[in-house]
């Protein structure tokens, strides 16, 4: 409870200075949860067992276990939260900015990745959808630091799309990326690739009659993609096997 209230009370402090200056461009809010995240998150070199959510996709150091063979570890950029107070503060902030500057994408893609670093899965696929509801309403109007308009911003917002979808997998948090993939469809019905991740989902799954239902739809947005027909290929001879 002393955790939250300080969180607030913070939160309420800075809203009082920018109260000074009422006009809070979208830059404002930037730096403010730039600093905040900064003073409650550190970087360094960190060695585990296990890979977290964020490292997958980066560059990692393996290390062997030269006695018994495998794998004995990793090292890797990692991160720490040393003040929640501060965090908790970024994400108010943010959110906040958000609201009020709804076309800056380097707002919900700057709070998308604090809640990985954080392993915060729930709240950085709810981010991401945001940015995928918003670009259904601004039709890729988006805005970057000191508003300028940005190009190809759905190319940005599907990479990223792609990216997370990735580490999911690659992380073995099928549920997380059947969230993910299932809230791109919603959104955005007519990207082949979109079905062809949620078909994967499937496909690792081993449950092969759903995954090829899942390839079928791709395919019928995009009908000339190899990768989509080499996936149903690979499906149907999995199929024919189990007969």
């Amino acid at each position: 409870m002393r955790k939250y209230l300080a969180s607030i009370l913070l939160f309420f402090a800075e809203a009082s200075l920018f109260a000074v200056n009422p006009v809070i461009n979208g830059d404002d809010y930037a730096n403010m949860f730039n600093e905040h995240l900064n003073n409650g998150i550190h970087s360094g070199i960190t060695m585990s067992v296990k890979l977290p959510l964020y490292a997958y996709g980066e560059q990692t150091l393996t290390m062997q276990d030269t006695a018994n063979g495998g794998i004995a570890g990793y090292m890797y950029n990692g991160y720490t939260i040393v003040d929640s107070i501060q965090i908790d503060s970024a994400f108010c902030i943010l959110r906040e900015g958000i609201a009020k500057h709804p076309d800056r994408l380097d707002l919900y893609l700057g709070l998308a990745t604090s809640y990985l670093y954080c392993l915060d899965s729930k709240n950085m696929i709810e981010v991401v959808g945001l940015a995928l509801q918003r670009e259904r309403k601004n039709k890729g109007k988006w805005l970057w630091s000191n508003d300028e308009q940005l190009a190809d911003t759905m190319e940005i917002l599907y990479n990223r799309v792609q990216e997370d979808y990735r580490r999911f997998v690659e992380a073995d948090q099928l549920d997380d990326a059947e969230r993910l993939a299932n809230i791109a469809v919603k959104y955005f019905p007519k990207r082949a690739e979109y079905w062809n991740d949620l078909a994967g989902i499937y496909f690792y799954r081993e449950d092969y009659k759903k995954a090829l239902e899942y390839f079928y739809k791709a395919l019928k947005l995009s009908p000339n993609d190899e990768l989509i027909m080499a996936n149903i290929s690979y499906v149907e001879e999995l199929l024919n096997q189990q007969k």
